[in-house]
């Protein structure tokens, strides 16, 4: 009898296309592989952790069962500076499944990344309470409130590493697997596109019969998430004007003014040409006129022509979120990049970020599907080179 080749995984961050790691890790079982060791951020440590405590059916099943209003009713809302939603709702649910479970006790070596904001660095958790660390590695920055313990504030782990292969670095295993759900495709392809025909009809369908039950939902939602965000901007610039302005000293002694007065003390400095900056705070320094020469035909920004507008171009109905969202994509594919050319994995699955957007949680079934067939085709490829 063969021996069954030991594997890692490394599951990266990515929102909603997260999901796929469930696909790949279902893949990887069937073909017989032994998992010994998984390292994931943001959503690949949700469901690398969960795969370690033996409950990832149960959450697949859930999950796939998910339809938008379910998905909305997971959302509590806080007004806290640091973050629009709590999570406490979702992780009472995980909490439910895998219970009081640490990571030094699972049968599989579980590494869950989050970023110390303080530190300014990466933090590991190898040991200690499993959704504690779940929780401080899915805190996006801005929409989930972070985690705060022993002097750190903890947020999303694919801030600083959204493809967390290197903690598997030391792993004795016979190959890794990293799983990018963030990368970047030239086709812009979609969920449907990427799937197998059968699996594709079958997503398009499911997605009607959603639409359809929902009586115009989706049109409804988005309203809904306007005025959210608007809502959501107006209290977060408010208390970022009230922080900033406690940051300003006061004329006396140093000691901080009550918001409104700081704010008006900031803004009267910045009025003011003589006024001299506070403690701790840079100048604000006048724009130089350049010396030497003046290039001929360029003219300076002042007279620069106003830029023009693609009357063709299609309007986009982007919100603060999505465009947050969609810069924080943007960084993370890059940085995923430097990761696997730093770290080159055996195996590389890539989720394109543009199958689905991050926060379409109630697309589960279509996203495990996509997940198993491209690790399928990943796996293909390398058993085919291996056995040659």
């Amino acid at each position: 009898m063969a021996k069954r080749k030991t594997i890692a995984l490394a599951l990266g961050s990515g929102g909603a296309r997260g999901y796929a790691h469930i696909g790949v890790i279902e893949e990887v079982l069937a073909r017989g592989y032994d998992i010994r060791a998984i390292s994931g951020c943001s959503m690949g440590a949700l469901v690398g952790g969960i795969h370690a405590a033996g409950k990832l059916a149960a959450y697949r099943d859930w999950v796939c069962e998910l339809d938008y209003f379910d998905v909305l009713r997971l959302v509590d809302v806080t007004w806290s500076p640091m973050g629009a939603i709590r999570a406490r709702r979702i992780m009472d649910e995980l909490e439910a499944l895998i219970g009081d479970t640490r990571i030094e006790d699972l049968p599989i070596a579980v590494t869950t990344v989050a970023t110390d904001l303080i530190a300014q660095k990466e933090v590991w958790f190898q040991s200690g309470n499993l959704l504690e660390a779940i929780r401080a590695s899915i805190a996006v920055p801005g929409v989930i409130t972070p985690v705060q313990r022993d002097r750190k504030v903890l947020v999303d782990g694919g801030l600083m590493n959204p493809l967390p292969i290197t903690p598997l670095v030391a792993a004795h295993v016979d190959l890794v697997l990293a799983v990018n759900a963030t990368a970047h495709s030239p086709r812009n392809q979609t969920l449907e596109q990427m799937l197998p025909p059968a699996d594709a009809a079958e997503e398009e369908a499911r997605e009607a019969a959603l639409e359809a039950r929902g009586g115009g939902f989706s049109d409804w939602l988005r309203g809904v998430r306007r005025g959210a965000e608007r809502i959501f901007s107006a209290e977060k610039e408010q208390a970022l004007e009230d922080q900033q302005g406690m940051a300003f000293a006061s004329p006396v002694g140093g000691v901080p003014l009550p918001p409104g007065d700081a704010s008006r003390l900031k803004f009267e400095a910045l009025k003011s040409s003589d006024a001299e900056p506070a403690p701790g705070s840079e100048a604000l320094a006048e724009p130089q006129a350049e010396t030497g020469a003046v290039t001929q035909g360029k003219q300076p920004p002042s007279a620069a022509e106003p830029e023009r507008v693609d009357e063709n171009a299609p309007e986009l109905a982007w919100g603060k979120l999505d465009m947050m969202m969609r810069s924080f994509d943007i960084t993370q594919a890059t940085l995923a990049k430097y990761k696997i050319a730093g770290y080159p994995p055996d195996i590389l699955v890539e989720i394109p970020k543009t199958v689905c957007g991050a926060y379409e949680f109630h697309r589960a079934a279509g996203l495990i599907k996509l997940g198993r067939h491209l690790a399928a085709e990943a796996l293909d490829r390398y058993e085919k080179g291996s056995d040659g």
